[in-house]
């Protein structure tokens, strides 16, 4: 049975726009943001979710607030904090309902340490064009107390096979708001990008995108995919 899997970076951040390192500052969408978060929406309102997943940093959230706002299939998101973030309330969904899950610190932005709130192009002055690349784009270099993008995956990843992969095969439509980096350690085992091509892998802010998914055991296998672009 094969599965629908969407994945969407969040919309614009404020520091986005000034090219800052962001990581898990809390920085809201700018408002460019906004309107790409309101785009995807109209992009996926025709899609019925059974379930949605984000991490605890609001530009994630926001935009999937948004994306969930615009949606026309009739279904009720209930919002469902990670454990350990806020008291949950148990509850059983009705079939008319379906779970969003958020608060989810292993879908979060890669961390980046001593860069985070600081501007790229004066890190790449300070420390030079090879170490800034290194810091910036390296697979498994992490800046000063930060992640790598090897440390990403490594937390990204599990949680993606444990959570969300039982409900795809099933068949289930799932939608995941979340970051750059996350998404790029999810893609990345999705397709089997090679360490050296995955950092230079760009995922567009708000974009949709779509996988089909079937499976061999529990190994995906990619059925089609498709970037609605909202530029």
């Amino acid at each position: 049975m094969s599965g629908t899997l969407i994945l969407v970076r969040h919309g614009k951040s404020l520091w986005n726009k000034e090219n800052r390192f962001t990581g898990w500052i809390d920085v809201p969408l700018a408002p460019e943001g906004w309107t790409e978060a309101e785009k995807a929406g109209e992009l996926l309102k025709n899609f019925t979710f059974d379930a949605a997943y984000t991490s605890h940093l609001q530009r994630a959230i926001i935009t999937l607030h948004v994306i969930l706002r615009k949606n026309e299939s009739g279904k009720t998101p209930i919002f469902l904090p990670a454990e350990g973030t806020v008291p949950r309330q148990q509850y059983e969904l009705k079939p008319e309902e379906f779970p969003v899950f958020v608060y989810e610190v292993a879908l979060a932005e890669r961390h980046y340490g001593n860069l985070q709130g600081k501007y790229k192009h004066e890190i790449e002055a300070e420390v030079g064009e090879e170490q800034f690349v290194k810091w910036r784009r390296g697979y498994d270099t992490p800046p000063p107390n930060g992640e790598s993008l090897k440390n990403t995956l490594e937390r990204a990843v599990p949680y993606f096979q444990q959570e969300i992969i039982p409900r795809l095969q099933k068949g289930e439509t799932v939608l995941v708001a979340a970051h750059g980096n996350s998404l790029r350690a999810v893609t990345k085992f999705l397709e089997d990008i090679p360490d050296d091509i995955i950092t230079g892998l760009e995922i567009p802010t708000g974009a949709p995108i779509i996988y089909k998914l079937d499976f061999d055991g529990d190994t995906p296998k990619i059925l089609s995919k498709e970037i609605k672009e909202v530029s």
